[in-house]
């Protein structure tokens, strides 16, 4: 097992509603995140980019679940400063079962936000969830 795996599972807990990820790239085997969150989607993940093989994503959303609530992974393909909006179009899909003072881990690899204050971003617009930075 990746040594990454017990560290993300001590960040889950049932107060996690679910992870955004950013990357510059659409989503590859090697991308980091894809094993560790394949692990916490019981295989989703891999299922889903083996069933869209032939098509390149901006924007995924997984839904999953966790504690026996809803989890989600929402992931962005940030090549310019106006893809961070897509974000929001996760944000709509999971409105419904995300709860109040949830918490929502933010687990960056783009380097196209450099520009850009996530935590301030979606916190400003996002008061009802707790935003943190996932570091594994």
């Amino acid at each position: 097992m990746d040594k990454r795996i017990p560290d993300l599972s001590q960040y889950i807990t049932p107060e996690t509603a679910g992870i955004i990820w950013f990357t510059d790239e659409p989503l590859k085997y090697s991308t980091p995140g894809v094993y560790e969150f394949n692990y916490l989607l019981d295989g989703l993940l891999v299922k889903s980019m083996e069933e869209n093989s032939e098509k390149i994503n901006s924007s995924n959303f997984f839904l999953g679940d966790s504690f026996g609530l809803p989890f989600f992974i929402g992931h962005c393909v940030i090549k310019e400063k106006s893809d961070f909006n897509l974000i929001h179009n996760h944000f709509k899909l999971s409105e419904s079962f995300i709860k109040e003072n949830s918490t929502v881990y933010i687990y960056n690899k783009s380097q196209n936000t450099a520009n850009i204050n996530v935590l301030k971003e979606l916190k400003s617009k996002y008061k009802m969830v707790e935003f943190k930075h996932l570091n594994i």
